[in-house]
């Protein structure tokens, strides 16, 4: 894509900065701008890095805020005579509210804060890769469809830790004292967590454990965590049918607002034409 030249028609800026955010080299040099970022961040909390170039840090890091704020700053005046469309994204927000508050007077002072600030801006990456932003919305989408899951996963193991304190309280009180100790034992099943020498020490203290961990593991550790799975997926393909569509509808929307700025500047022409034509006619 052409980034198109500014001229002398200031109407042209809305359509040169969308184009010039909208680049391909532009995406890149913003992703790697955020890497940097990143990197001279994890490189200040080394005393000995900070102590031999810690100016030449904080000149690195100051110059990647000065890129994030042209680049905000290009988003807002993008939008021409709506910069206020800029903020309906919730990215753009972000985006604005962690450039903006580096400039704060409170917030500069504030070391925790601004180390805080310096943080989120690598989160920004996201934005840039929409692999990692897919991921990002699905995990959002799957939390509210995913709580069933929990709570019947929850519901399992507290009856199944209710039973096997039942059973093997008196023989396996390291294992089964208290329904607590019980809970976490099933907890450490699920998630996998040696859980060959977890049975094997049960099984030294009652053989009858053996039965009782493999139909749990069968049921909790198996359906239980292919059915969270499931909900995971199909939240994934949520968010990409929401992606592709949001993908097109901003396509569609740019599109639109670079032909209602060129209609705004040939009525404006035709507009000046006419009030030459009146103020010079012979007629007048």
């Amino acid at each position: 894509m052409r980034v198109p030249t500014l001229g002398t028609d200031p109407s042209r800026i809305p359509a040169a900065c969308r184009a010039l955010l909208a680049h391909r080299r532009f995406q890149v040099l913003s992703m790697s701008v955020i890497i940097l970022n990143g990197a001279v961040l994890g490189a200040m909390t080394f005393p000995g890095v900070v102590a031999a170039a810690g100016g030449f840090l904080h000149r690195v890091d100051y110059a990647c805020l000065a890129f994030f704020t042209f680049e905000v700053a290009a988003g807002i005046v993008s939008f021409g005579r709506r910069p206020w469309r800029y903020f309906k994204d919730g990215w753009n927000v972000f985006d604005f509210v962690i450039v903006a508050a580096s400039f704060l007077p409170g917030v500069r002072e504030n070391v925790t804060i601004l180390r805080m600030l310096r943080l989120a801006r690598i989160v920004r990456i996201f934005r840039n890769l929409p692999s990692l932003r897919l991921i990002l919305v699905a995990a959002g989408k799957a939390l509210p469809k995913s709580a069933g899951v929990m709570a019947l996963t929850g519901l399992v193991m507290y009856l199944w830790a209710m039973i096997g304190w039942i059973a093997f309280e008196d023989t396996d009180r390291e294992h089964f004292g208290t329904v607590g100790t019980a809970l976490l034992n099933l907890f450490q099943l699920v998630a996998f967590d040696d859980m060959g020498n977890v049975i094997r020490d049960s099984m030294h203290e009652n053989m009858w454990t053996l039965p009782y961990y493999i139909v749990f593991i069968l049921f909790g550790a198996f359906i239980l965590v292919n059915i969270m799975i499931g909900v995971v997926l199909a939240s994934m393909e949520e968010a990409q049918k929401l992606d592709d569509e949001d993908g097109e509808v901003s396509a569609d929307t740019a599109l639109l607002l670079e032909r209602i700025d060129k209609l705004q500047v040939a009525v404006d022409k035709l507009a000046a034409d006419q009030e030459r034509g009146r103020e010079y006619s012979p007629f007048r």
